[in-house]
């Protein structure tokens, strides 16, 4: 993990909020990045929104790149490749916030932010930003709903910035599974379950999976759910069995080389380490 200075990160601490709101905001921060920093490539579950206070940000998404100016706000899915970080020779300062909810992946899709991931003229937003960090650094019981309110706020003025995008578009075979598999990532999930989901064979998910993700169908689910695995790992003191079976392993020490294998320590050391520097 990158360690940016005069930065900081809140992770969200509110009461469990019984899933009655919406949306949630898990982390949060202000990163002020150099070029030297280097990119961040880490994967979440989570969608993350990044406004830009100062500076130029590099963003790379689907292969392409993008550069983030002072007032753009930047959607990345991060369970697919992305990075992100100041420019060479750069400073790059943002707000930003990982953002769970119902409808992002459709919405995110629907407003085009898979083709161009910056839309610009969101100064306003830092308000919301802003206000979302406060409520974090402070919880107390009306936390839940004040984010939720204030994401819903955030999407509210992104989707009026891209009204235009609110017509019909043809959802991707990775949107359309995910939208699905995030919700029950316990669950055994099988070739044929995309299959019936998509309509297409299996070559031809495979060859869609490869060209959206550069990945297989399995190779996908495996990262969604170690991605899953990180974060429950990092906010919560779960069993590692426990967080096993709910990232839809069986078998821990299968849960456990997985693990290790995508990020590169064992559950448990991970939990050390990501516990540590929160």
């Amino acid at each position: 993990m990158v360690a940016f200075e005069n930065s900081s990160i809140v992770f969200n601490a509110s009461p469990a909020d019984l899933g009655i709101w919406p949306y949630t905001v898990p982390v949060a921060g202000r990163t002020n990045a150099r070029g030297v920093d280097g990119m961040v490539r880490q994967n979440y579950h989570q969608h993350v929104l990044i406004l830009t206070l100062g500076g130029t940000g590099a963003i790379e998404v689907g292969g392409a790149a993008y550069e983030a100016q002072a007032g753009d706000l930047s959607w990345i899915d991060t369970a697919l490749t992305y990075a992100h970080g100041a420019e060479a020779e750069e400073k790059w300062s943002y707000l930003w916030m990982a953002v769970s909810g119902h409808g992002l992946d459709a919405l995110r899709l629907q407003l085009g932010f898979d083709a161009a991931p910056i839309e610009s003229g969101c100064q306003e937003l830092n308000v919301a930003f802003e206000a979302a960090l406060a409520t974090l650094f402070q919880p107390d019981a009306n936390t839940p709903g004040a984010i939720s309110a204030l994401v819903g706020n955030v999407l509210a003025r992104v989707a009026s910035l891209r009204s235009d995008c609110l017509s019909a578009r043809d959802t991707t075979v990775v949107s359309k599974i995910a939208e699905k598999v995030r919700k029950e990532l316990d669950r055994a999930w099988t070739i044929a379950d995309f299959v019936s989901f998509t309509g297409l064979s299996q070559s031809q998910l495979f060859r869609r999976f490869k060209a959206e993700t550069g990945n297989s169908p399995m190779g996908w689910l495996r990262r969604e759910r170690i991605v899953l695995a990180s974060y429950v790992l990092r906010t919560t003191e779960k069993p590692i069995a426990q967080v096993a079976l709910q990232c839809g392993y069986q078998d821990p020490f299968h849960f456990s080389r997985d693990f290790k294998r995508m990020q590169g320590l064992s559950p448990r050391a991970y939990r050390v380490q990501a516990q540590g520097e929160g």
